[in-house]
Order: C-alpha cells, then sequence, then structure tokens
C-alpha cells in the first residue's frame, strides 16, 4: 500500500453556523508565536528558518469557559473521526490513549513550516490532525512527500477539511509560505 493511502481527509468537520462563529473566535484570540522542539530534553525554541506561525491553545482547564468549551467540542470531534480512520483503515486494534495539544494555528502572509515529522521521542504521538478552517487565502498548501523525499503529495486546499495520517517519520509534512491573506487551522495529535 501505498503511503498517500494513510493520509485521510473528511469533509464537514463542523456544521458551517459553528464553524463561523469559531472563526470569529479565533479572529478576536490572542495568538504567540509558535516554536519548535529545539533539542533532546523536548525543550522549545523559536526558529522563525524552520516555522513561521502563531498558535492559540485551548486547554481543558483555562481561566475562559469559551477556551474549555472549544477544547471539549473539538477534542470530542477529533476523537470520533480518529475512531472513522482507524475503521476505514481497518486498523481496530491501534492503540489510542488519547488526544494532544489542540492548539489553532494562523499562518499570516509568509508563514509557513518547513518539512518536519510529528513523532520525536522526547513527543511520541501516534497520529497527527489538521483541520483547515477556511480557503480565503493563498499558498499554505499542506504537503507531504515520503522520507526520499523523491515525490511530493498536495493536499488541496478546502475549508471545513481534516487531514489525519500517522505521526512517524514515514511521513513527512510542511506547510507551503501564505502569500495572501491569512491561513487558519486547528491541529491535535493521538498517542
Amino acid at each position: 500500500m501505498e503511503i498517500k493511502n494513510y493520509i485521510k481527509t473528511y469533509n464537514n468537520f463542523f456544521k458551517l453556523e459553528v464553524l463561523s462563529t469559531f472563526i470569529k473566535y479565533l479572529n478576536s484570540s490572542h495568538f504567540q508565536a509558535a516554536k519548535i522542539v529545539g533539542d533532546a530534553e523536548g525543550n522549545e525554541v523559536q526558529e522563525d528558518s524552520i516555522r513561521k506561525t502563531k498558535v492559540y491553545n485551548f486547554l481543558p482547564y483555562s481561566d475562559s469557559l469559551t477556551n474549555i468549551h472549544w477544547y471539549n467540542f473539538l477534542h470530542l470531534g477529533f476523537s470520533n473521526y480518529i475512531q472513522r480512520y482507524k475503521y476505514d483503515l481497518q486498523i481496530y486494534d491501534m492503540p489510542i490513549a488519547g488526544i494532544t495539544d489542540i492548539s489553532a494555528l494562523k499562518y499570516e502572509n509568509s508563514g509557513f513550516y518547513n518539512y518536519h515529522v510529528d513523532h520525536v521521542y522526547t513527543i511520541p504521538r501516534t497520529l497527527s490532525c489538521i483541520l483547515l478552517l477556511n480557503n480565503d487565502y493563498e499558498g499554505g498548501e499542506l504537503c507531504f512527500t515520503d522520507p526520499s523525499r523523491k515525490e511530493e503529495h498536495i493536499i488541496k486546499v478546502e475549508a471545513n477539511k481534516l487531514i489525519i495520517w500517522p505521526s512517524n517519520f514515514l511521513f513527512p509534512h510542511k506547510v507551503n509560505p501564505v502569500t495572501k491573506g491569512i491561513r487558519y487551522s486547528v491541529i491535535a495529535w493521538a498517542y
């Protein structure tokens, strides 16, 4: 089976009215510069030559009840789609303990993330999820390549589309630079 067969997309994660409300919430939220795992101990660093984006974290415990509401809503949605992913690939015995690190990402003009994988020694992850929220921007495509980087697989930009794939070394991926507008997405991982 080809690697791209393990990259699954699902449309219509949100009802359209809910998606609109969620994007309005993100427009009023305070995003911070996103970081990367920088060393063997798992310390995070900001490295604009590798990743230039902003992040807003959703937490199960927060001073903001709205943040908690969206965390629970997203957690339930990701959990359901991960079960569907396992069913679609007939990998029923894949052990999933839970969902971790639900965050919104905001890629502004020239925002990008170079090729990387999501599973690292200090942060073990099993499945990666990206929910594309909008499509009123240019650039910002999610691209996968095989580990030798000989072949690229580009995910078509569509609002309200969820992409799920294994987090391991076989799935290097990147976000191309945004050339116009703002790209919003939500990321989460199963471990």
